[in-house]
């Protein structure tokens, strides 16, 4: 077995067993390739440069983007290691919520890793309402094809096809990650296919002739823009501004988020401890290496005072003096592309269907942490139930379907996705906890720190490198939320979006208190159950 504590599968005296039961029922099927596929899709880096290139520049117009994402990588890798650190120490199903409830607190771990998980989730309907309302229309826009449906799909009809897709990546999680690993290389393939075109042909093209394109056929020429931007108000400065641009890393930071999740699915990856070092290290390596080139490349082909004064029109304080028939997203700038049509609606198809691609990790992430939580018998027991067939929780699979229904729901009708603020502030707090925890092993549980890589147990001026690392990650997202909180970026800041979104934590906090309680009349000491590492 692996990890560096044995798994005691029976209480004092013979009694009622710490786990459900001694294996966990899940089987070691997914490659280094499959992980790395897995959380470089988490990434999602189509949607993530869409965002960062259509938000950022409306708090921070002065920003450079590509030095924003530069600067934030080594924070960023800080945070990584954290995630690596233990895995190679715990690889197991759960996560984080493994890993804090063995070396601070299984109440926090459950807090933490409760709501991430609702995070995570958050984001899959997210994602689906983002498809909708942004990617879809932009292929319409550059396939000139019309239609309620595609340009301005009502409420009901985006709940339709989100809960459509919901069952359809239900059905494929339950029939097993071998299925879904091919699923994964299958849209990985497409997805990068029209992403490389897309990179190409900003490279090749030149800015005179996106100028050229852009004055016939945008509706409004390109020097309109500018000025028409700076008349109400928009400028970019001259020179670099460092400060802006060390404020927009937030953005950076939260799509960098999800190349450190291979933890979350340890117990199912062949080599566990290996391949988490190449998947979350080779995840992250590549979404900086891309994330720096497209910005740079957008820059280049767009213009940066010309993008900025666009987004600032179409997204930011000019919206009222916008005309142009679509929005000012990367997508739907496809249209003003070299190369032809065919070429442009590949590379805006492979947009669209990043989402599908990245969707069952964000669904894998939910059903293993819920699968964690029945082991260790704070959810109940059927939750673990594992198909011989499939090697899949099948139970925990459809619950999160569920609750991928529900986030579609208060998405679509409650306008959940104006709180991404709160949300991501959740998301911070969460991680400093992980970051505090990994810091605290050396001390906490040394013997368990004596199993961990020679990098962490290296000690810088006698403090082991992992608590250093730690404490840069912890500091690195308080920044993250001191700015969130600062400039209000990721939308509605106030009580009552603030108390909506930390429901999630307080319903957890409320269902461990619960069933601590419960089990405890039960003769089942959950104490000694996080005293132990999970089985595999």
């Amino acid at each position: 077995m692996e990890g560096p504590s044995t798994t005691t599968v029976a209480g004092p005296g013979g009694g009622p067993s710490l786990f459900t039961r001694n294996a966990t029922g899940l089987v070691r099927e997914l490659s280094a390739f499959d992980a790395f596929n897995l959380v470089f899709s988490a990434v999602l880096i189509p949607v993530g440069i869409t965002e960062v290139m259509g938000f950022a520049p409306q708090f921070w117009p002065h920003a450079n983007l590509f030095l924003a994402f530069l600067i934030a990588t080594p924070l960023v890798a800080c945070f990584g290691l954290v995630y690596l650190y233990f895995t190679s120490l715990m690889p197991r199903s759960g996560g984080d919520y493994v890993w804090v409830s063995r070396t601070l607190h299984p109440f926090l771990g459950f807090v933490v890793n409760f709501s991430l998980t609702f995070v995570f989730l958050t984001w899959v309907a997210f994602n689906f309402t983002f498809m909708l309302s942004i990617v879809l229309p932009a292929f319409g826009y550059v396939a000139g094809i019309s239609g309620k449906w595609i340009n301005n799909p009502s409420h009901g009809e985006m709940m339709l096809i989100a809960t459509v897709l919901t069952a359809i990546f239900t059905a494929l999680m339950v029939v097993g990650v071998r299925s879904i690993a091919r699923y994964m290389k299958a849209t990985f393939a497409i997805v990068w296919i029209g992403m490389a075109i897309w990179l190409a042909l900003m490279l090749f093209g030149s800015h005179t002739g996106f100028i050229s394109r852009w004055d016939h056929g945008a509706g409004a020429s390109y020097a309109a823009i500018i000025s028409r931007a700076g008349k109400l108000g928009f400028h970019v400065g001259g020179g670099i501004a460092l400060g802006a641009t060390i404020a927009a890393m937030v953005y950076c930071f939260q799509v960098y988020t999800g190349f450190q999740w291979t933890g979350y699915f340890a117990g199912e990856i062949k080599n566990a401890r290996r391949t988490a070092v190449t998947s979350i290290i080779g995840g992250l390596l590549a979404a900086v290496v891309i994330y720096a080139i497209a910005s740079l490349l957008v820059y280049k082909y767009f213009g940066f005072k010309f993008f900025g004064s666009l987004v600032y029109l179409g997204l930011g304080g000019g919206t009222s003096h916008y005309s142009l028939s679509f929005a000012p997203y990367l997508p739907q700038l496809v249209k003003f592309l070299p190369g032809g049509q065919v070429l442009q609606v590949i590379v805006v198809a492979c947009f669209l269907l990043a989402i599908f691609w990245w969707t069952p990790t964000g669904f894998l992430l939910g059903t293993r942490n819920l699968f964690a939580w029945s082991f260790d018998r704070l959810a109940p027991t059927r939750v673990t139930d594992v198909s011989d067939r499939f090697h899949t929780p099948v139970i925990a699979t459809v619950i999160v379907g569920l609750v991928v229904e529900l986030l579609n729901y208060l998405n679509i009708y409650q306008g959940l996705g104006a709180f991404l603020l709160n949300v991501i502030v959740i998301m911070g707090l969460a991680f400093i906890v992980v970051s505090i925890a990994a810091g605290s092993v050396p001390y906490r549980r040394p013997t368990m720190h004596d199993e961990a890589p020679g990098w962490a147990k290296f000690k810088l001026a006698g403090v082991p490198t992992i608590t250093v690392l730690a404490a840069v990650s912890a500091l690195s997202w308080a920044f993250v939320i001191y700015e969130a909180l600062n400039t209000g970026f990721g939308g509605t800041l106030g009580w009552a979006p603030m108390v909506k979104v930390f429901v999630a934590p307080i319903i957890a906090a409320v269902w461990y208190i619960g069933v601590s309680a419960y089990r405890k009349s039960q003769g089942i000491s959950l104490a000694n159950t996080f005293r132990e590492i999970p089985p595999e």
